[in-house]
C-alpha cells in the first residue's frame, strides 16, 4: 500500500481524488506565488544596486589608441554580464550561453 504523498516504486505519484488534487495544487500555488514575490523583490533590489565609475581605460584600436568611453557613442552606462564560460571545457552554462547568444545578431542602429 502506498501512503498519500509518497512516490510509487515506478516513480509515479499516487492516484487521489479530484478534491485532494485541487487542495494540493492550491497549496503549491501559494508557495509558488510566495517564491515569485521573493524573486521579484530580489530582482528589484539588484536593479537598485549602486553603480561603479569605471577608470578612464585606453584601448588599442585599428587606428591607434581609443578611450573606452568613446566606444559607446556618448552613452553613460556600461552593463557588464559575468558570463560563466570555461575555455576548453565541453560544458558551458546554458543560461549564460543562451542569454548572450542573442548579442551576435544585434543590428547596428536597432539598440
Amino acid at each position: 500500500m502506498i501512503r498519500e504523498g509518497t512516490m510509487s516504486p515506478n516513480a509515479l505519484p499516487p492516484v487521489v481524488d479530484a478534491d485532494t488534487w485541487r487542495r494540493q495544487l492550491e497549496a503549491l500555488r501559494v508557495r509558488e506565488k510566495a517564491a515569485t514575490r521573493e524573486l521579484d523583490a530580489i530582482a528589484a533590489e539588484r536593479r537598485r544596486l549602486p553603480m561603479v565609475e569605471m577608470p578612464d581605460y585606453t584601448l588599442e584600436g585599428e587606428d591607434g589608441p581609443v578611450r573606452l568611453a568613446d566606444l559607446f557613442d556618448g552613452k553613460r552606462q556600461l552593463i557588464v554580464y559575468n558570463h560563466m564560460w570555461f575555455p576548453g571545457e565541453e560544458w558551458q552554462c546554458s543560461g549564460c550561453t543562451g542569454f548572450t547568444s542573442q548579442f551576435t545578431r544585434l543590428v547596428p542602429g536597432q539598440l
